[in-house]
């Protein structure tokens, strides 16, 4: 009989879940077109990625760039904690591993709704020299952890930018998948003049990779205690005759399926879909990979879902 599974995630996150589930992002207009440089209309956040080669970071925070490696992959580590106060988007630490040893670190506020993200390529490609093109690829976030803040009277959790000890809240299991039906994206900078005009820069949608579908379930339900949620931790009783099961002695699928819908309405499984990946606790934080080849500006903007619009042409 196969064996009913959810398999564990790329990570393992601290983790107490939340009862009810945040709205979904809204979905974009269609047959609308943005502005000309590809950017919709609105208030936004702004996220300078520069990629630098012997240099001098200083590992200060503040304001909104960012200074990753110019050749090779760098990780940027993106916060958002709802009950911090922050309102403007911010750079906690503004080095890279190639720097500091650690990723850059960027906390966005909290939108309820989430963002519309959309980033372009700057500068000159390859710092001017002929005939070469710079290029960068963004993949998907994935989370690192996440906590919900158990102790509402606590004034300190709305500073974290990381969770708490895992001793203090309940363990929890991020699994399924981190993103929403998201790949990687890259951008390539030309050099126009050798290149018959292709260096005209344009925003690509990135929001995909900062999406999450997925299960996230209370470390209470993992009763194996392997990091996955199988028929393993689903109690024998839901395979009794009189609660519905076939006696089989084995839970199998439609047991299982019951078992989960059981506690879902328990609040303690909570499955989004295309949720804003950094709305799925009160605390966040995800990584994101970046691979560069020669790129000295990536711009990023960071759209709230609430106040954006797409105009037409």
């Amino acid at each position: 009989m196969k064996k009913a599974i959810i398999s564990k995630s790329l990570t393992f996150s601290t983790l107490f879940l939340a009862c009810s589930v945040t709205p979904l992002m809204a979905a974009k207009p269609m047959d609308i077109i943005t502005l000309s440089n590809g950017y919709p209309s609105g208030a936004h956040y702004n996220l300078n990625i520069h990629g630098k080669s012997d240099f001098l970071c200083d590992g200060s925070s503040g304001g909104g760039s960012v200074f990753i490696s110019e050749y090779g992959d760098s990780t940027i580590s993106y916060i958002t904690n709802r009950k911090s106060s922050v309102t403007e988007l911010i750079a906690l630490d503004r080095c890279g591993e190639a720097f500091d040893g650690d990723p850059a670190q960027v906390q966005i506020p909290y939108e309820q709704q989430g963002y519309y993200v959309y980033a372009d390529i700057k500068g000159k490609p390859n710092n001017g020299n002929n005939d070469k093109e710079s290029s960068v690829i963004l993949y998907p976030n994935l989370v690192r952890e996440a906590c919900n803040d158990t102790d509402p009277l606590n004034p300190d959790f709305g500073t974290y930018s990381e969770c708490p000890d895992s001793d203090q809240l309940a363990l929890g299991l991020i699994v399924g998948d981190n993103v929403y039906e998201a790949t990687d994206i890259g951008f390539v900078r030309f050099n126009s003049e050798n290149s018959g005009g292709k260096g005209k820069s344009k925003a690509k949608d990135i929001s995909s990779l900062f999406k999450y579908t997925g299960y996230v379930f209370d470390a209470s339900l993992d009763i194996s205690l392997d990091g996955e949620i199988s028929n393993d931790d689903v109690p024998l009783s839901y395979d009794a005759l009189i609660n519905g099961g076939n006696g089989d002695g084995v839970i199998d699928q439609a047991e299982f399926d019951r078992w989960l819908a059981e506690m879902e309405a328990a609040g303690l499984v909570v499955y989004y879909e295309n949720e804003w990946i950094l709305n799925i606790a009160d605390l966040v934080v995800t990584d994101q990979l970046v691979s560069n080849d020669g790129t000295k500006l990536l711009k990023i903007r960071f759209y709230p879902v609430a106040t954006t619009e797409y105009l037409a042409p």
